[in-house]
C-alpha cells in the first residue's frame, strides 16, 4: 500500500527531483526557525546563500527553504541526504560553519531540527 497524501513522489520507492528512488537509508531533515522581529529578509538571505552551496553537495539530494504565508518569520528547510555519512559531512564544511556562526544574530531562539525516515 502507497500512501502519497495527494502530493505527487511522496510516496515509498518514489523517485525524487534528483531522479533517485528514496528508500530507508536516506535521510529526511526539517529545520525550523524563526526569525527575530524585523530580520526575516536577512535570515532569507543567509539561508539562500547556504541553499546554493548545499545543494551542489554530492549527498544533498533535496534541500527546499520554506517560508510561513501565515507568519513571515517562521521558516523551515526540507532536506534529503543520501545518508548520515552526507549529513554529517555536510555540517562540517566552512560555509555551514558560517551559517551556524552567523544565524544567531537573526534568530529569535534555536534552530529545531527534526531527523525522519522513509517507512518502508
Amino acid at each position: 500500500m502507497q500512501l502519497n497524501f495527494g502530493i505527487p513522489g511522496l510516496s515509498r520507492g518514489a523517485k525524487w527531483r534528483s531522479g533517485r528512488t528514496l528508500t530507508d537509508h536516506h535521510m529526511v531533515l526539517v529545520a525550523e526557525m524563526r526569525a527575530s522581529p524585523e530580520c526575516e529578509k536577512k535570515l532569507y538571505n543567509l539561508l539562500g546563500r547556504l541553499a546554493e552551496q548545499t545543494r551542489a553537495e554530492p549527498g544533498c539530494l533535496t534541500y527546499d527553504i520554506h517560508q510561513s504565508s501565515a507568519d513571515s518569520e517562521l521558516f523551515f528547510v526540507y532536506q534529503i541526504w543520501q545518508d548520515e555519512t552526507t549529513f554529517e559531512a555536510h555540517c562540517r564544511k566552512d560555509y555551514t560553519l558560517a551559517f551556524k556562526n552567523a544565524a544567531p544574530e537573526f534568530l529569535e531562539g534555536p534552530i529545531k531540527l527534526h531527523k525522519w525516515k522513509i517507512l518502508p
